[in-house]
């Protein structure tokens, strides 16, 4: 552990997060329409208590390239998350001007969104997703190529050739996140001997994810009071393999300290891919 590491270590939180196991179990990932839900199928899980860094008292940046996340601000305008077109006609415009801020890339293409919440009334009510746990990475080399295919096609081939990046970029809504944040490890504590490939179907479309062994080399980072002004950056995948960041492990976890008028998680994240 680095110096600065051991620094920091007593300021850490401590959360459980949960990890795959590798006792042989086959793991695979069934989505249901309207993808409101899903289920685990022979999912082993192995839990255990990790720190947890304050991002925002870090002693350096932390950058998308080298770490693999990067927070970004920037107000927005008033948007109905609940409406998919108010969500694609204001909210995507925004935030392809911010991703290209933070990638650095030529050019930006948002392909979907997900938002969640922490009640499971208000779940119900507005069809929306459960904050994600599970130590995972949402794509995999083959998931990535193929995502990339499907969504554009004509293009594929040519894009293929050079360098491209999947991102995600999740904010709060509404109000800071106080309960359920998200925590993204250091993309260089990350090895693909942590990764577990996981089937991922869903209507209409065959996917794959990584699910996380157990490393006590990972290094887990978040952000306070995450506010809808702000939005962390993180990679999915990047076909570079010139010793920059290319993928992170991320989960939602159960704040130690969360008080009980804690306000439940709302968010929402997005997913895009970056051409270089």
């Amino acid at each position: 552990m680095s110096e600065a590491a051991i620094a920091f270590e007593e300021h850490a939180v401590r959360a459980t997060l949960a990890y795959a196991t590798d006792e042989g179990d086959k793991y695979y990932y069934e989505v249901a329409a309207p993808e409101a839900t899903g289920r685990n199928i022979g999912s082993g899980t192995a839990k255990h208590e990790m720190a947890i860094f304050d991002a925002r008292e870090w002693p350096e940046r932390l950058t998308l390239d080298v770490h693999g996340f990067e927070l970004m601000s920037g107000p927005l305008p008033s948007i109905n998350f609940l409406d998919d077109a108010c969500v694609k006609r204001l909210y995507y415009p925004a935030m392809e001007k911010l991703a290209k801020e933070c990638t650095g890339a030529a050019r930006i293409h948002i392909f979907d969104h997900t938002v969640r919440h922490g009640d499971p009334d208000v779940r119900r009510e507005m069809r929306v997703k459960p904050p994600a746990r599970g130590v995972h990475n949402d794509y995999t080399h083959w998931s990535a190529r193929k995502r990339l295919r499907d969504l554009l096609p004509d293009e594929a081939e040519e894009l293929l050739g050079r360098r491209f990046a999947i991102v995600q970029a999740w904010r709060a809504i509404g109000h800071r996140i106080e309960s359920d944040p998200i925590t993204i490890a250091d993309a260089r504590t990350v090895e693909e001997s942590d990764f577990v490939p996981v089937p991922r179907t869903a209507p209409g479309r065959v996917g794959e994810t990584w699910r996380a062994l157990y490393n006590p080399e990972h290094r887990f980072f978040y952000y306070p009071y995450l506010s809808p002004d702000e939005a962390i950056f993180f990679k999915v995948y990047d076909s570079a393999t010139d010793g920059r960041a290319r993928y992170t492990l991320h989960t939602a976890f159960e704040l130690p300290d969360a008080g009980p008028n804690a306000a439940p998680r709302h968010s929402v994240e997005m997913r895009l891919l970056a051409f270089y």
